[in-house]
C-alpha cells in the first residue's frame, strides 16, 4: 500500500516534466518505504508476544506479563537509541568489534534513521524473548534494567560482529540474513541465563506441571507473530522468495510438531502446534533469502521436531523452568537456522552452502553459533547475577504465590475471578 501510494505520488507530481530524481534515488525511496513498512510489521509482533506469553502462563500473572511485554520494548528502544545503534553500526577505531560513533542518534541522515527504526524493533524483539523464560517470578524493576542493557549493549555488539560491514564474523563469511542468530539465538541464550539465575517457579522441582490459562490468546499471538514475520524476513530484491519461504517454514514447523506430539501422546496439542510454527519461522529467519522453497519446508520440519524434543531437554536435562518454551524456540532453533544456511543455501543472495557445492560455508555458521552461545550465556550470567545481587532478580515468595498482578500492578486481568480462592501454585 505504501509503495503503491508513493509510486502514484511520483507519477502525479511529474505531469510530463522530466523527473528531478534519478532512478537510483527513486529506488532508494522505495527501499526505505518497504523497510519502514516491514519495521511496522515487526513492531506489531510485540502484541503477538504479549498474547502468546500471557496465554501460556497462569491467569494470576497476566497483567504482569503484558506489562513487561509492552515496557521491555519501550525501554530496550531507549537503550538502542542512546547507545545501541552507535555500537552496532557506528564507525571508529574499534570497528569490526564495536562501533564508536553516533551515540544518541547524532549525525545520521534520513536513510540511516530508517535503518535505525528497522533495527530498533529487532532489538525490542530480542528483549521480549527473555520475558517468557523468566515469567511468573521475576522482579519488575530488575526486568526493566536488563531490558535497557539488552537494547543498549548485548544485542548491538553481537549484531555489529554479524551485520556491520566491518564485523569480524561477517568478514569470516557468516551469513544470518534476518537474525536467527543476532535476534533469536542471543534472545534465547539470554533467556537461558536469566531462567537459570532466577531459578524455577515454586513447585517446579516437585514435578508440578504448570498449565497455561488461555489457549485463544496463544492462537491469536501466534497468528500475529506469523503475520509480523513477513516483515522480519523482508528484502526488496527478493520479496517473493522471502515471503514464500517464511510461510512454508512456519507451516511445516507447525505440522511436524503436531504430528510428533500426536505420535507420542495421541493428542493434537495446540500449544505444540503454535510453538512448532514459531520454531519453523525462527529456523528460516537466517536462510530465508538464500534457500529454495523446498529447503524452507525441510528447515521448518526439522525445526518443529527440534522444538518438541528441545522443550523436554530443557526441562528434564537442563532442569530449567521455561514457561513458554522460549529457550528452545528461539535459542536452539535459532542455532538450527544458522546451520541451515551452511547446508541449504543455493546461491540466492550470493550465498552457497553444502548442497550448492560449498561445504566451507558450514564453518563460519558454526563460528556464529558458538560465539552467540558464549556471548549470550556469558554476558547474560554476569548481568543477571549482578542484578540479583544489587536489585534482587526474583519476586518474593508471597508475591509469587499470590500472583504478581495485584502486588506489582494493583490490577488483575479477570476481576470477576479475583474473589475466588486460589491454590498456592496452580492458578
Amino acid at each position: 500500500m505504501i509503495v503503491a501510494l508513493l509510486g502514484l505520488g511520483i507519477f502525479a507530481g511529474s505531469s510530463g516534466i522530466a523527473y528531478a530524481a534519478t532512478a537510483d534515488e527513486v529506488q532508494a525511496t522505495l527501499d526505505n518505504a518497504i523497510l519502514v513498512f516491514a519495521a511496522a510489521l515487526v513492531f506489531f509482533m510485540q502484541a503477538g508476544f504479549a498474547f502468546l506469553g500471557a496465554g501460556l502462563i497462569r491467569s494470576k500473572n497476566t497483567v504482569n506479563y503484558m506489562t513487561k511485554s509492552f515496557l521491555d520494548f519501550c525501554i530496550a528502544s531507549l537503550g538502542f537509541w542512546a547507545f545501541g545503534f552507535a555500537l552496532m553500526f557506528g564507525g571508529g577505531a574499534a570497528a569490526g568489534f564495536v562501533g564508536l560513533d553516533g551515540f544518541f542518534l547524532t549525525g545520521f541522515d534520513d536513510s540511516q534513521l530508517v535503518t535505525w527504526f528497522f533495527q530498533m524493533v529487532f532489538a525490542g524483539t530480542a528483549a521480549t524473548i527473555i520475558a517468557g523464560a523468566m515469567a511468573e517470578r521475576t522482579n519488575i524493576n530488575a526486568y526493566f534494567a536488563y531490558s535497557f542493557i539488552v537494547g543498549a549493549l548485548i544485542y548491538p555488539i553481537y549484531g555489529h560482529w554479524v551485520w556491520s560491514d566491518t564485523g569480524w564474523l561477517a568478514e569470516l563469511g557468516m551469513a544470518d540474513y534476518a537474525g536467527s542468530g543476532v535476534v533469536h539465538m542471543i534472545g534465547g541464550m539470554l533467556a537461558l541465563a536469566g531462567a537459570k539465575v532466577v531459578g524455577p517457579r515454586i513447585g517446579f522441582k516437585e514435578g508440578i506441571q504448570f498449565k497455561g490459562h488461555n489457549m485463544p490468546y496463544v492462537v491469536i499471538g501466534t497468528f500475529i507473530l506469523f503475520f509480523g514475520w513477513f516483515g522480519f524476513n523482508i528484502n526488496s530484491d527478493s520479496l517473493g522468495l522471502n515471503a514464500v519461504n517464511t510461510l512454508l517454514a512456519g507451516a511445516a514447523g507447525a505440522t511436524a510438531a503436531v504430528y510428533v506430539i500426536m505420535l507420542r501422546t495421541g493428542k493434537a496439542n495446540l500449544e505444540m502446534a503454535c510453538n512448532g510454527a514459531l520454531a519453523g519461522l525462527v529456523g528460516i529467519t537466517a536462510p530465508s533469502a538464500h534457500v529454495d522453497p523446498w529447503a524452507a519446508v525441510v528447515i521448518g520440519i526439522i525445526a518443529g521436531v527440534i522444538m518438541v524434543y528441545g522443550v523436554s531437554f530443557v526441562r528434564s536435562v537442563l532442569k530449567v523452568d521455561d514457561p513458554v518454551g522460549a529457550i528452545t524456540v528461539h535459542g536452539i532453533c535459532g542455532a538450527w537456522g544458522l546451520l541451515a544456511v551452511g547446508i541449504f543455501a543455493s546461491g540466492h543472495g550470493d550465498v552457497k552452502g553444502l548442497i550448492a557445492g560449498n561445504p566451507a560455508q558450514i564453518l563460519p555458521q558454526i563460528y556464529g553459533i558458538l560465539v552467540a552461545i558464549g556471548w549470550g550465556l556469558g554476558v547474560g550470567f554476569v548481568v543477571f547475577k549482578g542484578l540479583d545481587l544489587t536489585m534482587g532478580l526474583r519476586a518474593s515468595r508471597e508475591e509469587e504465590l499470590e500472583g504478581l498482578d495485584e502486588p506489582e500492578h494493583g490490577a488483575v486481568a479477570y476481576p470477576e475471578m479475583s474473589a475466588a480462592p486460589a491454590s498456592a501454585v496452580g492458578d
